[in-house]
């Protein structure tokens, strides 16, 4: 053969290996340019690649993010361990080069030489590296000539635009997962928010958010802790026995977040929970979640807190209509036995004055919203003597009322029986003592006026000072008595008399009237009271009466009294 036959013929080959190439890098880019899914693509740029040029290993990274993060996504002929394993490559080749080449020049060359790489190949794209591709060493040893190294650049350059429409279809797919994911727990928020919508027991309630919670994420634990009165306290625990300790600065966070290990959450960690998700409601967390981890051992992302938190702000809001609800039931238990009280205490007071001979006896209540205890009363010993009395319990509500009741049904029983009145107060006294707890106990005044030898008896028990008004508007306090009823079992009490002359008046009264208060709470006083009652002596008592409460309530200048107002005025005319 001569050399110019040699010439030709070598020309040929190369030509023929040329179009061998060519026809294998047209097959590659239609091969890959019919495929949308990101492992088949890689799988077949490694298989076309090490089959065309019999390399015995082979492993394809991908980018991870733009701080030159690449994991492994795919090997051949390389242990399985490798698979998703990272590392940081922040200046990629742009051409292919030799492991030996790659480790003058970086630090991370040293990754593809432990595993007995030769040639690395960078898969580009128009925004940069998007890859590497990494290549072992021949089947028959020979070192890649430059046409090999110039085919799989080229192979690269084709792979990179379907690598990257590979990477574009995934991250499509992801984000719709992501949105099936979210309209899945839309579609849940909704239908839970509807059933809760139809209770007002929040038991039922808390049942309904832990069920939600347990089955949509897969979690087999979770607590609901509120905050009422400044305390935390569980609601419901599924799948915790753990009575949780009392921890107000849980309901300090606005953000769900995962538990750690430190003092504060060790506690929540070592019973099996994994996050914490607070429950708010008009810009305040009410109560807080404690879920467990998944039982599949996926972590909770973004959507899932979003989710969690969405949930447990529509619950919260139930949660604190039932309270509410509970709130109004209770306001209106209260009001009942108010009304109860109301009319236990309407009931001790006379219906009618008796007519006294020559005396004008007039009583008057003026009750607060709330009930209080206080009572007066006129009784009839016979056609000359009349007791009179007046008393305050300690406290308001029914309780007061019917210790008023019990007071009221003793004198009743007792005053017609002619005990002298020191006995009587004993014998009450020790009566109210026996009966009620040892914060309860009463003001009371009690005297007997005889109305044919004007004089009138008294014994005060601890009640505030009657005045005993002169004609000439000198002014006495009726204090003589004993100690409040039911301080004490056993209490002396003495008894007084005064004579009442033509034109004398005597005004009992309860605390209703002298620690009303004005805006600058300053009390009303015994002695604005005491000027008030003498600046008047010409008028009736019953008139007395009425400017004494008129006076009482333009000096407060409230919507509402603190107290009841009890008066009792008596006159002698002639």
């Amino acid at each position: 053969m001569t050399k110019e036959q040699s010439q030709t013929n070598n020309h040929n080959i190369t030509l023929d290996k040329r179009l061998l190439e060519l026809t294998a890098l047209f097959e590659v880019s239609r091969s890959l340019a019919s495929m949308l899914n990101l492992h088949a693509i890689l799988e077949n740029i490694l298989r076309i690649s090490m089959g065309h040029m019999l390399i015995s290993r082979g492993v394809i990274l991908l980018q991870q993010n733009d701080e030159g993060l690449f994991a492994v996504e795919t090997l051949k002929g390389i242990p399985r361990n490798l698979m998703g394993k990272t590392i940081e490559i922040d200046d990629p080749p742009s051409c292919s080069m030799t492991i030996e080449d790659a480790c003058k020049h970086y630090e991370w060359a040293e990754f593809f030489k432990t595993f007995e790489l030769d040639l690395l190949t960078p898969l580009n794209s128009s925004k940069g590296a998007i890859g590497i591709l990494g290549f072992g060493k021949k089947i028959n040893e020979e070192p890649y000539s430059e046409e090999e190294i110039e085919f799989l650049d080229s192979l690269s350059n084709i792979a990179a635009t379907s690598v990257a429409n590979g990477l574009m279809v995934e991250e499509i797919q992801d984000v719709n997962r992501r949105l099936d994911r979210k309209i899945q727990q839309l579609n849940t928020i909704f239908d839970i928010s509807r059933e809760l919508n139809t209770t007002l027991d929040r038991g039922k309630i808390a049942n309904l958010l832990s069920f939600a919670v347990m089955g949509e994420l897969l979690v087999n634990k979770c607590v609901i802790l509120m905050k009422e009165n400044g305390c935390v306290h569980r609601l419901i625990g599924k799948g915790v026995d753990y009575d949780f300790e009392d921890d107000p600065s849980l309901c300090e966070i606005s953000e769900p977040f995962p538990l750690d290990d430190t003092d504060r959450f060790k506690s929540y960690l070592d019973k099996g929970l994994a996050i914490v998700v607070p429950m708010r409601i008009q810009q305040q967390t009410k109560g807080v979640l404690l879920i467990g981890p998944k039982i599949t051992g996926v972590s909770f992302n973004e959507a899932d807190f979003e989710f969690l938190k969405t949930l447990g702000n529509q619950a919260m809001t139930s949660l604190e209509n039932a309270r509410l609800f509970e709130d109004a039931l209770e306001k209106q238990r209260l009001e009942e036995e108010l009304n109860l009280a109301r009319s236990i205490q309407e009931g001790l007071f006379p219906e009618r004055m008796p007519d006294v001979e020559g005396y004008e006896i007039v009583g008057s209540n003026t009750p607060s919203r709330q009930v209080g205890g206080d009572y007066y009363d006129v009784i009839s010993i016979d056609e000359n003597r009349f007791g009179i009395a007046i008393g305050d319990v300690a406290g308001k509500g029914a309780g007061a009322a019917l210790l008023m009741a019990t007071l009221q049904a003793s004198l009743q029983a007792l005053v017609p029986s002619g005990l002298p009145i020191n006995e009587m107060m004993a014998h009450v006294n020790r009566l109210v003592y026996q009966n009620t707890a040892i914060d309860k106990f009463i003001t009371f005044f009690y005297g007997e006026l005889n109305c044919k030898s004007h004089i009138f008896t008294f014994c005060n028990a601890g009640h505030n000072f009657p005045y005993h008004i002169k004609k000439d508007g000198s002014v006495s306090e009726l204090s003589e008595g004993g100690l409040i009823l039911g301080m004490m079992p056993d209490v002396d009490f003495e008894i007084k008399t005064v004579s009442i002359d033509a034109g004398d008046r005597i005004i009992l009264f309860t605390d209703g009237i002298t620690e009303a208060m004005d805006e600058d709470e300053e009390e009303f006083g015994e002695e604005r009271l005491k000027e008030l009652v003498q600046r008047t002596d010409k008028e009736s008592v019953a008139a007395l009466i009425e400017l004494i409460v008129h006076d009482v309530k333009e000096y407060s200048q409230l919507e509402t009294q603190a107290d009841d107002m009890t008066l009792v005025a008596i006159k002698r005319n002639k």
